[in-house]
């Protein structure tokens, strides 16, 4: 008899599992594309940027440095304030223990994530180049799009 029970008590407390297990996740709501469209008109509307370090190994003023050396950057019309008060905000940070180093760009009002990348070097300095260059390619392709075709 008590083996009869623990069956039971088993098989029903197990049911939901296997029902939830088996139900299908709801498809997305609206188009695909409405976010990428978001996304492009934030960093259109954009004037300002503000710049934060989670890392000693690539400081602000490194950064910024880099962003200023490119090309574009002055076509942009952004520009860089100390305070976070600006419309777009660029985090960057380096992986523990590793020489990955990351930049995340949001858009400070909705708090959309524009963009986001990495670049593997051995210190901040080498990082800056090539993610400063990632970063106005990405700013470039959404505010001057006849110049990003040209460009390629």
């Amino acid at each position: 008899m008590n083996r009869l029970n623990t069956q039971a008590v088993l098989s029903l407390s197990l049911s939901p599992l296997a029902l939830t297990q088996t139900q299908q996740p709801a498809p997305p709501t609206g188009p695909p594309q409405s976010s990428s469209i978001e996304r492009t008109q934030a960093i259109r509307n954009a004037r300002t940027l503000c710049i934060e370090s989670q890392t000693a190994f690539l400081t602000v003023s490194t950064i910024e440095r880099a962003l200023l050396k490119q090309k574009n950057w002055d076509r942009l019309g952004l520009n860089i304030l100390a305070g976070c008060s600006a419309d777009l905000r660029l985090d960057i940070d380096r992986l523990h223990f590793t020489h990955i180093h990351t930049y995340v760009l949001t858009d400070r009002g909705s708090g959309i994530v524009l963009a986001a990348g990495r670049v593997r070097a051995f210190d901040g300095v080498v990082a800056s180049g090539p993610m400063a260059e990632q970063i106005v390619k990405i700013l470039t392709a959404a505010r001057l799009p006849s110049q990003s075709l040209a460009g390629n």
